[in-house]
């Protein structure tokens, strides 16, 4: 494993992309792309400001990885943290965790100018983040995401929470981080399989709005399973961007922000249906291959951009359908637990071409005698 984190200056590029927020006071921010600009964080972390005290969140697996490493290479550059970890996995995203790292904060003296940094997954950065969202009624974090789904995804845009017995982030906050670095040389820790699930995030930003990132992932395909694929940075970098764009113009999901569920609509019913078995990302690809054949159905999506869209999906080894033993009946009702139907009406993502989202109200009826078709076994 390469990752160096001793303090040296990065050479490599870095891509600097920018979410705008000024509705209300300027809580705009940079993610910053880039191979081995985890050896810079100290100096990001100066420009933003002073802090009273810092702290690296993280799980008991990124730790001994990642986050012991960053916490040596910021005390090299003056700036001392405390690391508070927790066991990995879904099941750590929970109240019982947050309430934890709050009472470790408290006894560790962290205040109202304090900074958290999660360094992790997904279940990190939510945890994470919700932490510092409820922490002194909000504390300023940065997010650190070290698999390839959090780096392009769940990282990015302020969404936080945890979940509860009856669904996902049933709990949650937003609280946008006053920073995200994405360095791609973490990924070198990730077996193959964790970066498989990240490229289900990758083609739907590809699927909703960037049909030159689509093209780009053809091209390389299966290359870019390789942990040092020259390509892996700009991709990286480019899935960002349509999570920043979107973000920029709807912070808080009340309108174009919903076709970032595209594949996940159904994607969170197949993780609770197969009572999570499914990976996030395996749960989303197959999500994403059902919305596909809608947008067939329902929004004109020709064959030739269904097949070129499926194609992708399985060259990059992910899902391409629906597990046997998930019925349409089991589906519907987590979608329910889930608050995705409502009046009888289910709103699906879809796309119309490759490159551009639409949203269709879709009934109950109509949504079970499709599954029924091809959504399920």
């Amino acid at each position: 494993m390469s990752l160096a984190l001793c303090g040296e200056r990065s050479e490599q590029a870095m891509q600097r992309l920018r979410i705008e927020l000024k509705a209300e006071t300027d809580r705009s921010y940079d993610v910053l792309v880039g191979r081995g600009i985890l050896n810079d964080l100290h100096r990001e972390i100066k420009k933003i400001g002073s802090f009273s005290s810092y702290g690296l969140v993280t799980d008991d697996f990124v730790r001994p990885l990642v986050a012991e490493r960053l916490q040596a290479n910021l005390r090299l550059h003056n700036i001392n943290s405390e690391l508070l970890s927790f066991p990995p996995g879904e099941s750590s995203k929970n109240m019982e965790i947050v309430l934890h790292l709050c009472q470790q904060l408290i006894a560790r003296g962290f205040d109202r100018k304090s900074l958290l940094i999660g360094v992790g997954g997904g279940v990190v950065g939510d945890v994470a983040g919700f932490t510092a969202a409820i922490f002194m009624r909000g504390i300023p974090y940065i997010q650190v995401p070290t698999t390839l789904l959090a780096q392009v995804d769940s990282a990015i845009g302020g969404k936080t929470g945890v979940d509860l017995p009856s669904g996902k982030n049933l709990l949650g906050a937003f609280h946008q981080p006053l920073l995200v670095v994405s360095d791609p040389d973490v990924l070198l820790t990730l077996p193959v399989e964790a970066r498989r699930e990240g490229f289900a995030e990758i083609i739907k930003a590809a699927l909703i709005a960037d049909p030159e990132l689509f093209s780009l992932l053809e091209n390389e395909g299966t290359q870019l399973l390789e942990s040092d694929n020259e390509v892996l940075e700009t991709i990286i970098a480019k899935a960002a961007q349509v999570k920043c764009r979107v973000v920029s113009q709807d912070e808080q999901e009340s309108g174009l922000r919903r076709i970032l569920n595209f594949g996940h609509t159904l994607g969170h019913a197949l993780e609770a249906a197969s009572h999570y078995s499914l990976t996030h990302g395996q749960a989303v690809a197959a999500g994403m291959v059902v919305a596909i054949r809608f947008s067939q159905q329902w929004a004109g999506l020709g064959q030739d951009e269904v097949d070129r869209a499926l194609a992708l999906i399985q060259r990059l080894g992910l899902p391409t359908g629906v597990p046997g033993d998930i019925n349409s009946e089991s589906l519907l009702s987590a979608l329910e637990k889930d608050k995705k139907i409502q009046a009888n009406i289910c709103h699906f993502v879809l796309i119309s071409k490759i490159g551009q989202a639409v949203i269709h109200p879709i009934s109950v009826q109509d949504l079970k005698g499709s599954l029924d078709k091809f959504g399920t076994n």
